[in-house]
């Protein structure tokens, strides 16, 4: 069993390493083409670019469904076992699944700016402008072939897929830069890298199911109903628990922009920018950890999935302490370079927006666990409370204390999620693995008792994937 973890571990850390590469390659170019936007656009235009494609992306998040969880927990057996025209029926129902909410996501988009662009500041020009960019949309959501790549243990390729987008920003901020362009060339360079980046994870996906062989797609197979009981509500609940995340993540800038105005929105996104981008690499262990607690639960391996946790739980808190140095270091000097503005309270709100990503951490390991275990409605329901406390929150501290209240919200709203998040998986590693694992074990998985019918508690361990 500690074989098996350590193998995890390494599978884990050398998948991060291939999206710690794109994203990193992606944050070192994100500060060159920003500061060619803002020089170009001014900080004012700036700010308005920067929430046209937050509300893009905000509502993208909003609508589209998160198909690659599917895709993992009801794929993962018959794909390894063989079963190919079981898994093309499944992988039919998440592409059917991405090209629908893609569409809807377009239509309550549009909508969007006709109904609040005036709110949120924007002239009449600038909304029509922000009308067209909502036909992007559509081409933001690529998890099916994000899922393939995972299913495949193909990370390499999400950094490819990352690394087009960003030669293609870059490129295109560089020459906006040089000949002075205005808000919609840089709109369209925007719409550009997320139509690249839809390109090439699509090509890519087809490229590694036809190397794999015996994939035959039919995007109308409808699913048998022995293919994957429950799908809807797997779907459904975890693409609420990222709406949810969307809310808290997206929609803060833009209630900051409509308090504040667009130059203070672009200080507090590029400043959020800067604290999460700092804390990357360990977010980006998120999804390289649903496939390997999958197989280990289907080993029924509780302890590798306990040893596992603890060494993730080692690795972010002394990451975190490197993560403070650095921020007190260089923190306001890329706020500064990025915005080409001297802001004197720059060090310290980053310093806020790092405490809450670092917060935000702990929650990595906690999240997929819950929902590989069968308690996603768990992190729905923490997601649920959060939100309530903090947009009245966010929108209270930022009237009083501008930035920096914003910015404390944030961080109270992360410190409520991970304490939320942290009682279950205490109580459920108590049960399934207490202590130390045995060292000579005749049946290495602990019986679980039948839990009460009704409750969510620990069932998630009795049930194969396939009934979740």
């Amino acid at each position: 069993m500690a074989t098996e973890s350590g193998g995890a571990l390494k599978r884990i850390f050398s998948n991060t390493g291939f999206l710690i590469t794109g994203r990193a390659t992606n944050a070192i170019c994100s500060f060159v083409y920003i500061a060619w936007a803002v020089r170009a656009l001014g900080l004012k235009q700036f700010g308005e670019l920067m929430l046209i494609t937050t509300f893009g992306a905000a509502i993208s998040i909003a609508t589209h469904l998160q198909s690659w969880q599917p895709l993992l927990h009801f794929g993962t057996d018959p794909f390894t076992n063989g079963r190919r025209a079981q898994f093309s029926r499944v992988l039919a129902f998440c592409i059917r699944a991405d090209y629908l909410s893609g569409s809807v996501g377009w239509l309550v988009g549009t909508v969007g700016v006709v109904l609040f662009g005036t709110y949120m500041g924007w002239p009449p020009t600038d909304q029509w402008a922000a009308t067209a960019y909502m036909l992007t949309i559509p081409f933001m959501n690529t998890c099916w072939s994000a899922g393939v790549f995972r299913l495949c243990n193909s990370f390499w390729l999400t950094m490819l897929v990352e690394l087009s987008g960003t030669l293609v920003r870059t490129v295109g901020s560089g020459v906006g830069f040089m000949f002075h362009m205005g808000l919609d060339y840089y709109l369209l360079v925007w719409s550009m890298t997320q139509f690249i980046k839809f390109t090439s994870s699509t090509i890519l996906a087809f490229l590694q199911l036809r190397r794999v062989g015996g994939v035959s797609l039919n995007l109308f197979a409808r699913l048998q109903p022995s293919d994957a009981p429950g799908v809807w509500r797997l779907t459904l609940t975890t693409s609420g628990n990222h709406v949810l995340s969307s809310v808290f993540n997206q929609f803060g800038t833009l209630l900051v922009g409509g308090l504040l105005g667009p130059a203070d929105a672009a200080i507090y996104r590029v400043s959020r920018q800067i604290g999460e981008g700092i804390a990357t690499p360990v977010q980006l262990m998120v999804p390289t950890l649903y496939p390997e607690f999958i197989r280990l639960r289907e080993k029924q391996d509780w302890y590798g999935i306990k040893r596992v946790i603890v060494h993730l739980f080692l690795i972010i808190c002394g990451f975190s302490v490197i993560l403070m140095g650095a921020t007190m270091a260089v923190g306001n000097i890329l706020l500064t370079w990025m915005l080409h503005v001297h802001w004197e309270g720059g060090r310290h709100l980053i310093m806020l927006m790092l405490g809450s990503a670092v917060i935000g951490l702990g929650i990595v390991p906690l999240e997929p666990l819950l929902t590989v275990i069968g308690q996603v409605s768990r992190v729905l329901r923490a997601r649920i409370i959060v939100i309530l406390i903090y947009l009245p929150l966010l929108y209270g501290m930022t009237r009083l204390w501008h930035l920096e209240g914003a910015a404390v919200a944030g961080l109270v709203a992360a410190l409520i999620m991970f304490s939320i998040c942290l009682g279950p998986v205490i109580a459920w590693f108590r049960h399934v693995a207490p202590g130390r694992m045995p060292v000579t074990l005749a049946d290495p998985t602990p019986e679980i008792p039948t839990s009460t019918p009704g409750k969510d508690t620990l069932n998630g361990t009795q049930r194969h994937s396939k009934t979740m």
